[in-house]
């Protein structure tokens, strides 16, 4: 009973673990296709001013604060992206090369579609990005060198383009809104002007505040006056009566300025809308207004210039710091690691099944 237990064990072990690993091994050394790897490193460059912080030290090295997280990740996810496969693939044929070479697991199927090119591609190539740095790690695999180094340049190409496209697309976009806030702080300021213009036509008047302080001055002079005249009054009645035809004269000329300060008055505060005192107040509310449209102007021509230098250089590219260099030893399939792991993983899996086994038979005792 032992023997034949042993024998049953043999047997099995033979068919999960002994012929699987050597079909695995026969695959890996007969028709597993050798695969060839390029690697570049590339950092997104902040051409333009930034005020930002930089931790690595790569900004003092490149004349740059920092590279942004968000360009290092947005390009990461571009270049695994359906539109970088389709570029790529119009300009190499990748569905063409990926499926040329003569392997069952590892090479591509013929006919397949676009998304299958695209999951392909994303086994083939590999992009890493240093959290520390923000430096991007673009690692691509083919099945000769030569194709290998070629989708690696191409890569970095389409890469900068990208990058191009995108921070110009932006300035563009920044330089237009400009235009339209530099346009809407022109006609404001044009409405602004043509109101104080239309008033003063209307009113007949060029600056009611300084026609309000003309008449001030003009009615403390005459108060002056006024003190004068009384004083000079009150002089002539100690040794003159009230009759007495210089007091007459003092009096009349008293009156005739108490009338003319109270005419001046008038002209300043009165319930009447065509008094100074509102029309200082209205044309001070327009006077304000061309200032804040002026003050908007002044602001919105500087954005626009310097919307418009920013849209006529370059903002950001690719700066590439290890290039792609022609691969001379075949790095993948790893023959004898995956051959040893298949070893390890299939006696577990032995394992695990004959621990199974052992436990529903003594249940079933």
């Amino acid at each position: 009973m032992q023997t034949k237990f042993k024998k049953s064990l043999w047997i099995a072990y033979i068919c999960c673990v002994l012929i699987p690993l050597l079909i695995i091994i026969v695959y890996l050394f007969s028709f597993a296709k050798d695969r060839y790897q390029s690697s570049s490193l590339v950092l997104v460059k902040q051409v333009a001013d930034t005020q930002v912080s930089d931790s690595s030290g790569l900004g003092a090295l490149f004349g740059v604060s920092s590279t942004s997280r968000e360009d290092s990740q947005i390009l990461k996810e571009y270049i695994a992206s359906r539109d970088m496969v389709v570029k790529l693939n119009e300009k190499l044929n990748l569905r063409k090369e990926f499926s040329s070479v003569q392997d069952p697991v590892f090479a591509l199927p013929e006919d397949a579609s676009i998304e299958d090119l695209v999951e392909y591609y994303n086994k083939m190539v590999k992009v890493e990005l240093d959290e520390q740095s923000m430096m991007l790690k673009i690692n691509d695999q083919a099945f000769s060198p030569e194709f290998s180094l070629k989708l690696n340049k191409e890569i970095l190409k389409e890469s900068d383009a990208f990058i191009n496209e995108v921070s110009k697309n932006i300035a563009e976009e920044q330089q237009r809104f400009a235009e339209k806030q530099f346009k809407d702080a022109s006609s404001q300021l044009e409405q602004a002007r043509q109101a104080v213009l239309t008033y003063q036509n209307e009113n007949e008047i060029f600056d009611p505040e300084l026609q309000a302080q003309a008449v001030a001055t003009l009615i403390s002079s005459l108060q002056a006056n006024l003190a004068q005249l009384k004083t000079e009054e009150r002089t002539l009645l100690s040794y003159l009566t009230p009759d007495a035809p210089q007091v007459v004269a003092v009096r009349s000329q008293i009156q005739s300025v108490q009338e003319q300060i109270a005419s001046e008055s008038a002209k300043l505060t009165s319930p009447s809308n065509a008094k100074l005192n509102k029309n200082v107040a209205d044309f001070e509310a327009l006077k304000a207004q061309v200032g804040f449209a002026t003050d908007l102007y002044k602001i919105s021509l500087a954005s626009l210039e310097k919307a418009r230098l920013e849209a006529s250089r370059k903002l950001k590219k690719l700066v590439i710091i290890a290039e792609p260099m022609l691969a001379q030893d075949a790095q993948y399939p790893r023959k004898f690691y995956i051959s040893f792991t298949s070893f390890i993983v299939l006696n577990i899996l032995f394992g695990i099944g004959m621990l199974i086994r052992s436990i529903v038979r003594e249940h079933k005792e």
